[in-house]
């Protein structure tokens, strides 16, 4: 019948230098593709920028891109912030929004506590004119009085 024979030395011996000869191409292949990846990663942190991300940063950087503003946009604003009858900032503005972010919450030694709570809305959840009418308090009574100056 058919029996399984191991192979002698000899076919070993014959084998060996062919075995040699792919464990070198192996080991040459890991090390260029470590090298690569070596060589991708240090460009990634010392490389100079492609010209395509430096041309978009310079755009987003001179107000292009996702926020344009005008000249026009800038007088606007300056305009409604300068032209008013007093009171409370109206509700939906830049400076109301600012206002409560830096004023609605409490004024310690070991600094400033912004309120966490709900803002009191309309919709609930987001600011209205209660919430800047606190905040207005707050604003007011740092002006008198700063406690961090």
């Amino acid at each position: 019948g058919l029996a399984f024979r191991y192979p002698g030395r000899s076919q070993w011996r014959a084998l060996a230098p062919a075995m040699a000869r792919s464990n070198k191409v192996l080991v040459t292949v890991i090390l260029a593709l470590v090298a690569f990846c070596a060589t991708r990663l240090l460009e990634a942190f010392v490389g100079v920028p492609s010209s395509r991300a430096s041309a978009s940063s310079a755009l987003r950087a001179r107000g292009g891109g996702e926020y344009d503003i005008s000249d026009a946009d800038i007088q606007n604003f300056y305009t409604q912030i300068t032209s008013g009858s007093g009171g409370d900032a109206p509700k939906g503005t830049v400076v109301s929004e600012l206002i409560v972010k830096f004023f609605h919450g409490e004024f310690t030694p070991q600094g400033f506590k912004r309120y966490s709570g709900l803002w009191k809305g309309p919709p609930p959840g987001n600011i209205g004119k209660k919430d800047i009418a606190i905040a207005m308090q707050g604003l007011k009574t740092q002006m008198a009085n700063p406690m961090f100056v």
